[in-house]
């Protein structure tokens, strides 16, 4: 059995161990919420773009875009795979599962080319070996709406030029319990899923479009795919945190139980101590009382 001492130095480190995994629970609760909050007052205007990218798709369904294929198409290559990762660990599978789920979507399209976002992903990516675009380099931490429109504008760019013909984001959904992992095609758009009618009136109301549908839809949809880009990382961060905080919460309730069975230890240990001390005292009495 350890000594008493080093019981003790034991709970001292693991409580200043619980000290940080609380702030860490505590900080990662925080920044949730913030997050959460910029998401909600953007979300309206990213949806209300999408209803309207629908209805100017109604009123002229035969646009010819790189954004839009019909149903009978499959999907062009090569393929640009986005992946969102964190950018430390912590967080228990939620790196993991966003990896595997990119994995699977790479060996589905062998001629892909893979953008990361978040250090975790890069790191990996590069211990095995796996190419990357290596100017692709954004953090996953407090997404914003200025950092989304620049990630769609890369994403964009090899698209129009051709590097890529099509786009997928894999993502965590935070609504999906924080553990869902996401593959979600950006573009191209299946003419059939922008033909379905979400509101009954909304061809009800006739508008006029200058300079033109086509150029309108364009830009709408640059929009709507940032938007989408900027609610994906939102919804990756808040799944990390989430994650993080409910390793904190389990690295706390492991302390409570170390802590608590190392109290025990230590009484013992102390008892112990103190019953040899007694018996000493009481062995050196009796020695000199029979020397008398």
């Amino acid at each position: 059995m350890s000594s008493a001492k080093e019981i003790r130095d034991r709970i001292n480190g693991i409580g200043e161990t619980k000290k940080i995994t609380t702030a860490m629970y505590l900080i990662a609760s925080t920044k949730m919420r913030r997050v959460r909050q910029g998401l909600e007052r953007t979300r309206p205007y990213f949806d209300a773009l999408r209803a309207e990218m629908r209805r100017m798709f109604r009123h002229a369904d035969e646009t010819s875009s790189a954004f839009f294929i019909n149903d009978e198409e499959v999907i062009p290559s090569p393929v640009g795979i986005m992946v969102i990762t964190a950018d430390k660990g912590l967080a228990g599978g939620y790196n993991v599962n966003a990896i595997k789920a990119a994995e699977q979507l790479l060996a589905r399209y062998p001629d892909s080319k893979l953008y990361v976002v978040g250090e975790f992903g890069r790191h990996y990516f590069t211990q095995h070996g796996v190419p990357f675009e290596n100017s692709f380099c954004y953090s996953a931490d407090d997404p914003t709406v200025h950092k989304s429109r620049n990630i769609c504008s890369v994403l964009l760019g090899d698209l129009k030029s051709q590097v890529t013909r099509s786009l997928y984001i894999v993502y965590t959904d935070i609504r999906s319990g924080g553990e869902s992992v996401k593959t979600r095609r950006l573009v191209p758009f299946r003419r059939s899923a922008l033909k379905v009618d979400e509101d009954p009136e909304a061809d009800a109301v006739d508008f006029e479009y200058m300079p033109g549908v086509h150029a309108i839809l364009e830009n709408v949809v640059l929009s709507y795919l940032t938007g989408f880009i900027y609610s994906a990382l939102v919804d990756s961060y808040c799944s990390e945190l989430t994650a993080r905080m409910e390793a904190m919460n389990a690295a706390n309730d492991n302390a409570d139980e170390m802590l608590q069975e190392l109290r025990l230890n230590y009484q013992r240990a102390r008892q112990g101590a103190i019953t040899a001390e007694i018996t000493e005292i009481s062995s050196g009495a009796r020695h000199k009382r029979s020397k008398k």
